[in-house]
């Protein structure tokens, strides 16, 4: 009897430190980022590398749940935004998409299969007052990076941020759907 009254204490102590340790984590995960031109609470199963430099762009990395989506958050320098239908253009050819580039509310959007017959899309924002472009371009799963798109939150340049778009009369998910 005395000892199950003497690790009774220990155990409660044990289970706290679980607890405190496992909200502990949940709140790291939760953290927003802010990378100046913007913040990312990244949603439920998303994993960020550290971001780094392709070509002059600053690019962040990121792979969706179970890895069946991959997105690239570019940012680079424009001249304005008939440069981000430039930066647009570049993308669709050099992931091999077909489909055309279209304009929507002042942003540019593409989505169609890749040359490895993957759905990728793209959606490519300017601030034409700080002369840089936003460039999210994505692979696999496409749909699937709508909550992460959304996540996106405005930091020194929100005029760049992924839009939801107005077609039709109704709301469209930031990556269009590919054109028919």
């Amino acid at each position: 009897m005395t000892f199950h009254f003497t690790a009774r204490p220990a155990i409660w102590a044990v289970m706290h430190a679980a607890i405190w340790l496992a909200l502990m984590a949940a709140a790291q995960t939760a953290r927003a980022e802010n990378y100046g031109w913007f913040s990312l609470e990244a949603p439920q199963g998303w994993q960020a590398e550290a971001p780094s430099t392709l070509a002059g762009a600053w690019v962040l990395a990121l792979t969706g749940p179970e890895e069946a989506v991959h997105v690239r958050i570019m940012v680079g320098k424009t001249a304005g935004p008939s440069d981000a239908a430039d930066v647009a253009g570049l993308l669709r050819a050099a992931a091999g998409v077909r489909e055309p580039v279209r304009r929507a509310d002042a942003q540019y959007v593409f989505r169609g299969k890749d040359a490895m017959r993957v759905d990728t899309a793209c959606i490519v924002g300017a601030d034409p007052q700080a002369g840089i472009y936003m460039a999210v371009l994505c692979s696999g799963e496409v749909d699937r990076a709508e909550d992460l798109l959304a996540a996106l939150r405005g930091g020194s340049n929100p005029g760049m941020l992924p839009l939801r778009h107005a077609v039709r009369g109704s709301i469209e998910p930031r990556f269009l759907p590919a054109a028919q």
